[in-house]
């Protein structure tokens, strides 16, 4: 793999744990490094990332909030 991804890679070591439990990354990314940036779409997606996940568990946090009052 190059060494721009693995420097990617390296920012967050839940990248590497993404890439175990989904090896055809691993593969994808040592044939066509430029499918990077689908590699972190699909974490985020998969790990619940995104800015919309986490506005949704904000608003199921305040929803039981006002449920258990």
């Amino acid at each position: 793999m190059r060494s721009e991804i693995i420097m990617a890679l390296d920012k967050d070591v839940d990248y590497y744990v993404f890439m175990r439990e989904n090896p055809k990354w691993y593969r994808i990314l040592s044939r066509d490094p430029t499918q990077l940036k689908a590699f972190f779409e699909e974490y985020k997606l998969v790990r619940r990332k995104r800015v919309v996940d986490r506005i949704e568990d904000i608003s199921m946090m305040v929803n039981l909030a006002k449920e258990l009052m």
